[in-house]
Order: structure tokens, then C-alpha cells, then sequence
């Protein structure tokens, strides 16, 4: 394999191209990237990616294709089915990772023994195996390099105008978000009364007399007749109606069946109830980059669906910032806690440009978080 110094010239470091600038209008700048756009586009409003890492990852894959690993490889991506598209941005994402934070690195070489099989496989397929974690490791400064550099020369002005529609959608989900959480508010501190009979009755007409027996149908059919000799002025003699009592197998029967329905009902619920503690996602904030928890909910909400049901951020002074918060699933969405951690229990996500680190949580009986 050729040095770093035979690799990287060309591609990354300016040269003086002063004699050549020619001035290229947005339109044409837009027109020329079309296939990194339409890419970028996917990531997005597709499959619901950050838009500061998908700008990132498309960086990254420009990087890849200026090394000579793969011509045309943001192409090939674009044309692929999603399932791919996403499994690609995955594996850069921990590229990404390797490349941002060395602690990152020794983590990924010392769970995985170095095994690009297992982390980056389909990067690897696609590079004919020429990209690979130690090369990526080796030549980390370099590849950074790179990257940053299709971040600011082409991503920042190809995605321009989708970054202005994709804020502008972040904002009304923020929008969203806060009304949705007023609403529940207002529910959850309202009085909430479960209609009885009782109370059903205090609010009849007062001309109606809720202790006067509903008639039955001999009552109708006598009143009917009473009418009816009243006209003939001809006197008749009224029974009293009949109380129907049922046998008593009759009701040992149906006693049983109460029972046995409630027996069932009451072991559905205890298989259904799920302790909060087994459905509860530990995420950690880098120091200096302060994360909101609308922001946290509003990216996981895009992501996974409406899975939250609580955020509980670390208790700070106010002019301090959180450092970790733990987010709770709904009961019914429990299994994607699988989804959002990775087997490997461990993952990373990127909120407006902020890494969160992610991990099942573990109660600890001696100390709450």
C-alpha cells in the first residue's frame, strides 16, 4: 500500500487554481452534484437521518471515491434499495466515529478484534476490500482532512436549499412537539371522573324520577288495556308483575363465567406490565454542546415513531448543563429499545451537530440516577 504522502496530494490539498477560476452559478453548482443531492434528499426525508451527519456521510463516501476505492460510488448508493442506503450511512457513521474520537476506535478494535467483517462489511464489499478499519485508523488525520473539506466546499452549497426545508420542518416537529406536550398537561391536570350510575342519574332532567322502575312489556301491554277500558268505562282488575328469579344452577353458572373472565383478564395484565426500568434508554452529551430535551425527543420521534413516553433529564442548576438523561419507551414499543441501542449495546446519534451516546439503562439499588 502507497504511503500517505503518494495518496493524499491531489484530492484534499489546495493547489493555486487562480488562472482557472471560472465563476459556476448556483443552479449549475446544484445541477452538477444532482446525484449527492438526490442522496442527501433520501437520508433526510426518507429515512428520517439527522441532516448534519447525512451531510457527513455523503463526505465521507466523496472522500472514499476521491482515494480511487470506488468510482462512482455515490451512484451506485443513490440507485440502491433503502435497506442498503441505510446500512451504508450506519457503517460511516462509524467511521465517523473513528475518526472524531480515538477513545471511539480502541472501543470498536478491542470489542471486535479488528474485524471489518462484522463493523463495516458493506463498505468493505463495495471498496473491493481496499477500506478497511486499520487503513481508516492509520491514515485518520488525513481522511479528516478530506472529509471537512467536502463539507465546506460542497455539501454546505449543494444542500443549501434542502437544509433551509429540512430546518424549517425540524422547526414545526419542535412546534409540535411543545403543543402536544401543553395538551397533555392540561389532560393529565384536569379532574378526570369515570361516569357511574350515580353520577349518570344526578345529571337526568329533574321531571324524570330515577326511582320509578323502567316498565316491562306486561306493564305496556296492561297500560294499553287500561286505556282502552277507560274508554268503555269498563273496570278491570290489574295484576301485579311478576318478578322473574333465575334457578340457582343458573347463577352458579354464570358466577363462574365472571370468574373465570376476570382470572384471565387479570393474567393478561400481569404478562403485559413491563417495570419502566427494562424499558428505559441511558443517553450521555458531550460537555460544552448543551442538548434540549425537545431536541432529544423531537429526533428520536422522527426516527422511531411516537416511542417515548417520558424524557427525565439530569437534575442541573440553571446555568449549568445536563450531561445524561434517560428516556423512557412506551410499553408497547418496548422491543425497539433493541432498534435504538444495537445488540452491541452501545450506539451514537447526532442531534443538530451534537454526538449522544446511547445505552440500555441498569438500575442501580444503591444510588438513582
Amino acid at each position: 500500500m502507497a504511503s500517505s504522502s503518494s495518496l493524499f496530494p491531489s484530492p484534499f490539498f489546495s493547489t493555486d487554481f487562480s488562472l482557472f477560476q471560472v465563476e459556476v452559478t448556483r443552479d449549475e453548482f446544484h445541477s452538477f452534484h444532482k446525484i449527492d443531492r438526490d442522496l442527501f434528499t433520501r437520508l433526510v426525508f426518507v429515512l428520517k437521518r439527522d441532516m448534519n451527519q447525512s451531510s457527513q456521510v455523503i463526505a465521507f463516501l466523496l472522500v472514499v471515491e476521491q482515494l480511487g476505492f470506488a468510482r462512482n460510488l455515490v451512484a451506485y448508493i443513490v440507485s440502491s434499495q433503502d435497506m442498503l442506503i441505510n446500512a451504508v450511512a450506519n457503517e460511516v457513521g462509524v467511521c465517523l466515529s473513528i475518526l472524531y474520537n480515538q477513545e471511539y476506535s480502541s472501543f470498536v478494535l478491542l470489542n471486535h478484534n479488528n474485524n471489518d467483517e462484522v463493523v463495516i462489511p458493506f463498505l468493505k464489499g463495495l471498496t473491493d476490500s481496499n477500506l478497511t478499519l486499520k487503513y481508516i485508523i492509520q491514515y485518520r488525520e488525513t481522511i479528516l482532512v478530506g472529509v471537512t473539506k467536502n463539507l465546506n466546499d460542497v455539501c454546505n452549497r449543494a444542500f443549501d436549499d434542502i437544509y433551509e426545508k429540512g430546518y424549517k420542518e425540524q422547526l414545526l416537529a419542535l412546534e409540535r412537539a411543545k403543543v402536544i406536550e401543553e395538551m397533555k398537561k392540561i389532560r393529565l391536570g384536569a379532574p378526570q371522573q369515570t361516569p357511574t350510575r350515580l353520577s349518570v342519574q344526578h345529571q337526568t332532567p329533574s321531571w324524570w324520577n330515577v326511582q320509578q322502575p323502567i316498565p316491562r312489556r306486561s306493564s305496556v301491554q296492561q297500560r294499553t288495556s287500561i286505556r282502552s277500558s277507560v274508554r268503555r268505562s269498563t273496570p278491570i282488575k290489574v295484576s301485579a308483575p311478576q318478578e322473574w328469579v333465575p334457578s340457582p344452577a343458573v347463577e352458579e353458572k354464570a358466577k363462574a363465567a365472571v370468574t373465570e373472565t376476570e382470572g384471565v383478564d387479570n393474567k393478561e395484565d400481569e404478562e403485559e406490565v413491563m417495570p419502566a426500568d427494562d424499558r428505559t434508554v441511558f443517553l450521555t452529551f458531550s460537555k460544552g454542546y448543551p442538548i434540549s430535551e425537545s431536541e432529544v425527543r423531537v429526533h428520536f420521534t422522527r426516527k422511531f415513531g411516537e416511542v417515548i413516553e417520558a424524557i427525565v433529564m439530569q437534575e442541573v442548576q440553571e446555568n449549568e448543563q445536563p450531561l445524561f438523561a434517560r428516556m423512557v419507551l412506551k410499553m408497547e414499543y418496548a422491543s425497539k429499545i433493541e432498534e435504538i441501542v444495537t445488540p452491541m449495546n452501545k450506539n451514537k446519534f447526532t442531534i443538530d451537530g451534537k454526538h449522544v451516546w446511547v445505552r440500555k439503562f441498569f438500575a442501580d439499588p444503591s444510588s438513582h440516577v
